[in-house]
C-alpha cells in the first residue's frame, strides 16, 4: 500500500488512459484479491486518506477502461478498489464519483453495479459492502452522471468519465 502514498499519484485522475500509474494500482489489487482474509484486513489498516484517494480514482479511471475493453473484470477491479476506499476516505462521498461512473459503465457493459457488488462482496469489508448496497438502492436519477455531473467524453475506444 506505500505505493499508492507517493506523489506521483498528484493529478492522477487527469492522467492520460491507461498510464503506467495505473499498472502500480493493478499490482495493488492483483495482491490484495490474491491474499487471504487477515491479510486483506492488515492492507486495508494500512490505507491512509492520500493511498485511499488513490484507490478511488483508479475506480473511476476503471470505468472508463472497461467499456473501451468491453471488461466486466475491469468494472469488478474498480469497484474493489472503491470498496478498499470507502473505509479510509476521510469524506465517503468522495467515491461517489467513481461509484456513479462504475454503474453506467456496469449498464453499458450489460451488467449491473447490484451483480458486480454481490461479486466481489466476499473480497471486501462488510461496512464497504454495505455502502456500496446503499449507493447501489438509490433512485436511477440520484446515481446518474447528470446528477454527479459527470459526463461521457467520446466514445468506444475513447471513453473517458469526466
Amino acid at each position: 500500500m506505500s505505493r499508492l502514498k507517493d506523489r506521483r499519484f498528484n493529478g492522477y485522475l487527469g492522467h492520460p488512459l491507461p498510464h503506467e500509474r495505473d499498472a502500480i494500482v493493478d499490482a495493488v489489487i492483483t495482491s490484495y484479491l490474491k491474499a487471504a482474509g487477515p491479510v486483506r484486513q492488515r492492507a486495508i489498516d494500512d490505507l491512509n486518506t492520500r493511498s485511499a484517494s488513490v484507490l478511488s480514482v483508479y475506480g473511476q479511471r476503471m470505468a472508463s477502461a472497461a467499456v473501451r475493453a468491453g471488461s466486466v473484470d475491469t468494472l469488478r477491479r474498480g469497484l474493489v478498489a472503491v470498496g478498499m476506499a470507502q473505509v479510509r476516505l476521510d469524506d465517503a462521498r468522495e467515491n461517489l464519483y467513481p461509484l456513479t461512473a462504475l454503474n453506467d459503465a456496469a449498464s453499458l457493459l450489460g451488467t449491473s453495479l447490484r451483480s458486480l457488488i454481490t461479486e466481489v462482496s466476499d473480497s471486501l469489508p462488510p461496512s464497504a459492502v454495505d455502502e456500496l448496497h446503499a449507493f447501489d438502492q438509490q433512485q436511477e436519477q440520484d446515481k446518474s452522471l447528470e446528477s454527479m455531473g459527470l459526463r461521457r467524453l467520446g466514445s468506444g475506444q475513447t471513453l473517458l468519465y469526466s
